[in-house]
């Protein structure tokens, strides 16, 4: 069976020997030397940024940048001339000209990630971009044609998105010509380990530290995790745990697991386990856990955030405010 490894490709931290896994490096190897459009879906944390840029590195662009844009995390008004470029005066605050990341990236891969969260009106101007092969500034009359290599990515069920009216079918079509869908971790358990260990040497060797391996208890009950953060949230516990270790093995105590699991975080936990009492926590009580749950995954950013729990920024800031009133 073919085997993943870290080191492979630039020190990118794609692991594995799970059979969806493996299946979907062999679909990102076959189609990494097109010009097609690639359309990655999963969980939040599962990796789509680190395949993405996979793609790109074995790709004939692997020479041009890459440049990853969090459509979620940039308004609308500023997305336009952040994607498309400006001339000077076209708006207040325009005071050069600027080129967008279609020309910057010309020659290598421009990843979109939450490509759900695109405005409605973005969504047309993209899909005519992506038609004509050229773009146009704001402030400007003149085309000019772009190079690119287009990955899109969400967390979100895109189809659905087409379907409730928010996402252009004609877009979908367009990006969505070779499709991959991530498995979560949880999906993976045979490649925890092989990625925990990883991390492991990775933050040891970034913090100069001395920490050799995890216990055996450590490592069971990294595997018995859901993981609901997927890679992501194993990474940063194993960086925090690296850290915080006072002895040459990483113990289940030193992981902090079972806190994540008494907040609510496990999905294989009963929810009548979330109080820190024990008991039967209110309603409130397990969304603020899980909200700011989220915010820690996505360092403590509220847009995207917000746009993973399907509410907007105003919503998410009064729950905040509610919650710290309360304490």
């Amino acid at each position: 069976m073919l085997e993943v490894e870290a080191e492979s490709v630039r020190g990118l931290d794609l692991i594995g020997s799970n059979e969806k896994f493996i299946r979907v490096v062999r679909i990102a190897q076959k189609i990494a030397p097109s010009r097609a459009s690639v359309m990655l879906s999963g969980e939040s944390g599962s990796g789509k940024d680190v395949l993405a840029r996979y793609i790109h590195e074995i790709s004939d662009r692997r020479a041009g940048p890459f440049v990853a844009i969090n459509c979620s995390a940039i308004p609308k008004d500023l997305m336009e001339s952040e994607l498309f470029g400006h001339s000077r005066g076209a708006f207040t605050g325009a005071v050069e000209k600027k080129m967008g990341q279609f020309e910057e990236v010309s020659g290598g891969t421009l990843f979109l990630d939450e490509i759900a969260d695109l405005h409605p009106s973005l969504q047309a101007k993209l899909l005519r971009v992506l038609q004509e092969g050229k773009i146009k500034r704001v402030g400007e009359n003149q085309f000019r044609p772009i190079n690119i290599r287009l990955i899109c990515a969400t967390h979100k069920d895109l189809k659905k998105e087409v379907c409730e009216g928010r996402f252009r079918d004609d877009l979908f079509f367009r990006i969505n010509v070779v499709p991959i869908e991530i498995p979560a971790l949880r999906d993976r358990k045979v490649d925890i380990v092989p990625l925990s260990e990883h991390f492991l040497r990775k933050h040891v060797r970034l913090n100069h530290l001395k920490v050799l391996g995890f216990t055996e208890s450590a490592l069971k009950a990294l595997v018995e995790y859901s993981w609901p953060g997927n890679i992501r949230e194993l990474e940063n516990l194993i960086e925090r745990s690296c850290l915080l270790c006072e002895n040459d093995w990483v113990t289940e105590e030193d992981l902090g697991i079972e806190a994540n699991r008494l907040h609510g975080f496990d999905r294989t936990e009963n929810f009548s386990k979330v109080g820190s009492n024990g008991e039967i926590a209110p309603l409130a009580e397990i969304e603020m856990n899980y909200i700011n749950h989220v915010l820690d995954l996505n360092n403590g950013c509220r847009e995207k955030t917000a746009s993973q729990l399907g509410i907007d920024r105003k919503t998410l800031y009064r729950r905040l405010l509610s919650s710290h009133a309360t304490h």
